[in-house]
C-alpha cells in the first residue's frame, strides 16, 4: 500500500486527476453527463429557490355547503377557516414529501454513479443507473433513517430541556430564574450545535468512506461502517486534521466558484433579458393579450431559462465536484488497499522510456 496521505498531501494528486479526467483531452459529452451527475448528486455549487404564490389569489367559496366542502368549525376564531384550503394544503404536502423522497433516491444511486466515474474516467448515466441501484437503495434508506434519528434525537435535546423548565415555572417567573434560564439556553444551544457537527461529521464519513467500500466491495451501508469504523478507530487525528483540510477548501472553492457562477449567469442574463425584451414590444405591438395560450408560452420560456441556468451552473461547476471526490478517493485509497488497487489500474498508463539516439554510422 502506497504512503498515507494527509489532508493535505491528497490535494496534489486529486488536482493531476481532475486534470486528467476533464482537459486530457477535453470531451463535451463527458462533461455534459458529470455535470448532470453534478445536479443529481447536490454537488453544485450555489443556486436559489423562488417562492411561488405571493401573488396567488385562492378563490375558495364565501357560503358553506355551495357546492365546497365549507368551513372548519373553530369557536372563538375571528374567521371561519375554508376545508378546501387544508385539503390543497395537505396534497401540496404530501406531493412535496414525496418529492423530496424521489430526489433522495436519485441523489443516492447517483453518488455510486459520481464515485466510479472519477474513478474509472467514465460516465454512462443509464448503465451507471441500472449497475448501483443496489448499493443506492441501501444508501437512501441510510440517509432517511439517519435523518429521521437526527430530527429525533434534536427534539429531545431541545424539547425535554424546555418541558423540564415549564414544568419547574421557571417560565412563569423569568425573573426570578433568569440566570438559570440563560445558563441552560447556553447549554442547550452548545449541545445542539455539537450534535448538528456530528450529524454533519456522520453524513460526511458515509459520503466519502462508506460509499467507496460500498461499491468495491458490493456491501450495504451498515457493512460499509463496520468496515470502516476501525480505520478511523486507527487514525483519529488523521481523520480530524482532513475534515477541516476539506472544510478550508471547500469555503475556497464557494468563493471562487461562486464568482464564476455569477459572471457566467449575468453573461447569460443580459442578452436573455434583451431578447425577452424585444419580444415583449413585439407582442404589445402585435395586439397580443394575457391569455392561457401567452400565459403558458411565458411560463415554459421561464422554466426553459431556468433550466438554462442550472445546466450553466453545473457545468461551471463540474471540476469543483470532481476533484473533491478524487480528493476524498486519493485520501482514503492511502488507508484503504482495495480502492488504493482500483486507483491504480485506473491511473494513467506509465510513460514510456525515451528511444536511445540513433549509433551513428562509422567513418569509412
Amino acid at each position: 500500500m502506497p504512503g498515507r496521505l494527509s489532508g493535505f498531501d491528497a490535494i496534489s494528486p486529486a488536482i493531476e486527476r481532475t486534470k486528467r479526467q476533464l482537459f486530457a483531452p477535453f470531451r463535451f459529452k463527458h462533461w455534459m453527463r458529470l455535470a448532470v451527475v453534478c445536479i443529481l448528486t447536490g454537488e453544485i455549487t450555489g443556486g436559489g429557490g423562488s417562492g411561488l404564490g405571493s401573488g396567488t389569489n385562492f378563490n375558495f367559496p364565501t357560503h358553506p355547503g355551495r357546492g365546497g366542502l365549507g368551513y372548519l368549525p373553530w369557536p372563538g376564531a375571528p374567521f371561519r377557516f375554508p376545508v378546501e384550503f387544508l385539503v390543497w394544503a395537505l396534497v401540496i404536502a404530501i406531493a412535496a414529501v414525496l418529492l423530496v423522497l424521489v430526489m433522495i433516491y436519485i441523489s443516492s444511486v447517483f453518488r455510486f454513479i459520481l464515485f466510479d466515474a472519477v474513478l474509472y474516467n467514465r460516465c454512462d448515466l443509464g448503465e451507471g443507473w441500472r449497475r448501483w441501484q443496489r448499493q443506492g437503495s441501501s444508501y437512501f434508506l441510510w440517509q432517511i433513517g439517519f435523518g429521521l434519528i437526527s430530527l429525533a434525537a434534536f427534539g429531545i435535546v431541545i424539547g425535554v430541556p424546555i418541558f423540564a423548565a415549564w414544568r419547574a415555572g421557571w417560565f412563569s417567573n423569568p425573573d426570578k430564574h433568569f440566570g438559570a434560564l440563560i445558563l441552560g439556553g447556553v447549554g442547550v444551544f452548545g449541545l445542539f450545535a455539537a450534535m448538528i457537527v456530528l450529524a454533519a461529521v456522520v453524513s460526511l464519513f458515509t459520503k466519502d468512506f462508506v460509499v467507496p467500500v460500498m461499491a468495491l466491495e458490493g456491501q450495504r451501508v451498515l457493512e460499509g461502517w463496520r468496515r470502516v469504523l476501525p480505520m478511523l478507530g486507527q487514525e483519529k487525528g488523521a481523520y480530524a486534521f482532513y475534515v477541516i483540510v476539506k472544510i478550508l477548501l471547500a469555503i475556497g472553492s464557494a468563493i471562487i466558484f461562486g464568482l464564476l457562477d455569477f459572471l457566467v449567469i449575468l453573461a447569460l442574463l443580459i442578452p436573455l433579458g434583451l431578447v425577452g425584451l424585444v419580444l415583449f414590444f413585439v407582442a404589445k405591438g402585435a395586439g397580443m393579450t394575457w391569455n392561457p395560450l401567452t400565459i403558458g408560452a411565458v411560463a415554459l420560456a421561464g422554466t426553459a431559462v431556468i433550466l438554462l441556468l442550472i445546466l450553466t451552473i453545473a457545468l461551471v461547476s463540474t471540476p469543483a465536484m470532481v476533484f473533491f471526490q478524487a480528493y476524498s478517493m486519493h485520501f482514503f485509497g492511502s488507508r484503504y488497499q482495495t480502492l488504493a488497487n482500483a486507483i491504480a489500474s485506473s491511473g494513467p498508463p506509465p510513460t514510456a522510456p525515451p528511444s536511445p539516439p540513433p549509433i551513428p554510422a562509422p567513418i569509412t
